[in-house]
């Protein structure tokens, strides 16, 4: 069998499994532009094909027919989005205008190793982007009862049922409403979380993160919010303006509260007028932390 009738086998192989793929719903149609861009490297392997081709290296041309058929499979698979976002190789972004039957936003972010970065507030109920090059995350977006629920589930670099793992950065970058309160759980494993929700009206933070980079930064926005974090081996810094109270449930750092001017009251750790001050935030910590340090400016 000569090598060019042995490629072009394996691209009909390619394309009845591909079509196949999209007609069981296992791929949306979403990766055909995808295809597209991986020409050139059709090219590129024809052209590696046509040089060993009746020599003594002739077994290479076959070799790069293999190639086509798992490239053809990975960008098939990477770019199989069917909610709405870009593909593997475009940047996008996911946007909610604000709707006034919004009351209050639930968002649930399953980040795996994904980093994520909350800069600041906007008008938008949500606006998030994701970088090129990346596989985009499944999305959930639905408004009921007045309640706008989003979720954002990290696709990993899992391919073809787990046969291929292919290790890459994510970011998700993303902000909230500057009006809408706001209810946010984030889970994940070696990610790098970046929250900056000074602006935001968080009433609610739920994170479980193990082996994690947490910076948290909170505001006034809310008069009352509640922080729970849950972990392993996770570093969390927190940053909270001086004028807002905040009260600390942890272990093992009852020293170091003690030296920041935190004293103890009925089993929480308080700062100076807690009481008397008109936004409180209650932070729960249930993680075995490598560091944490808070900061108040």
């Amino acid at each position: 069998m000569s090598p060019a009738r042995f490629r072009w086998g394996i691209i009909l192989i390619l394309l009845g499994l591909l079509i196949f793929f999209q007609n069981v719903h296992v791929l949306s149609n979403d990766f055909w532009e995808n295809m597209v861009l991986f020409l050139p490297i059709l090219l590129i392997a024809i052209g590696i094909e046509k040089i060993f081709t009746k020599s003594k290296l002739q077994f290479i041309s076959y070799v790069t027919s293999i190639a086509i058929l798992a490239a053809g499979l990975v960008v098939a698979f990477t770019g199989s989005v069917g909610d709405g976002l870009a593909g593997y190789f475009e940047e996008s972004h996911l946007q909610r205008f604000n709707d006034a039957s919004v009351k209050r936003i639930s968002a649930e972010f399953d980040l795996k190793e994904t980093a994520l970065t909350i800069r600041d507030s906007g008008d938008d109920l949500v606006y998030a982007t994701f970088d090129r090059y990346t596989r985009k995350p499944e999305s959930e977006f639905l408004v009921d009862d007045g309640e706008a629920v989003l979720k954002l589930i990290s696709r990993g670099g899992e391919y073809l049922g787990g046969i291929v793992k292919v290790e890459s950065i994510q970011d998700w970058s993303v902000r909230f409403s500057n009006v809408i309160p706001l209810r946010l759980v984030c889970r994940g494993d070696g990610s790098d979380v970046h929250l900056n929700m000074a602006t935001t009206p968080l009433e609610e933070l739920d994170l479980e993160m193990n082996e994690s980079m947490i910076y948290l930064k909170l505001g006034d926005v809310v008069s009352r919010s509640k922080i729970l974090v849950r972990g392993h081996d996770s570093e969390l810094k927190l940053l909270v303006p001086e004028h807002i109270g905040v009260k600390i449930n942890a272990d093992g750092y009852e020293s170091y509260f003690e030296r920041i001017g935190m004293k103890r009251a009925n089993g929480w750790f308080v700062n100076k007028g807690y009481d008397s001050l008109q936004s409180q935030i209650e932070i729960d910590l249930e993680a075995h932390l490598n560091s944490f340090s808070i900061v108040f400016f």
